[in-house]
């Protein structure tokens, strides 16, 4: 019987500690979308690429969007940076996704 890795979203996965956090659950086996800004650069997305993980650029203010990205995570990781604006607002616009 063939299982499939959970899928797990990781935000703010070109930060130092997204990054560790999409490492380190590659090196577990399990499946990594890792959301970044539409402004990430090619150097920052790079490393995550080359570990295994499907990168998607969403605009954090796009909650129609953001869903999508979420769409079919068993979880949602957040390495978000930020006071009440990022906490309370932007990581609240996945959670209905899941």
């Amino acid at each position: 019987m063939m299982t499939t890795a959970p899928l797990i979203v990781v935000a703010g996965a070109t930060g130092n500690l997204g990054a560790r956090i999409v490492r380190a659950l590659r090196a577990r086996g399990a499946s990594v979308r890792a959301l970044v800004r539409p402004s990430a650069s090619a150097e920052k997305l790079q490393p995550l690429e080359q570990v295994g993980a499907e990168t998607v650029r969403v605009d954090w203010s796009d909650a129609t969007g953001l869903a999508q990205a979420c769409a079919g995570a068993s979880c949602v990781v957040s390495a978000l940076q930020g006071l009440e604006d990022v906490i309370l607002g932007t990581q609240t616009l996945c959670g209905p996704a899941v």
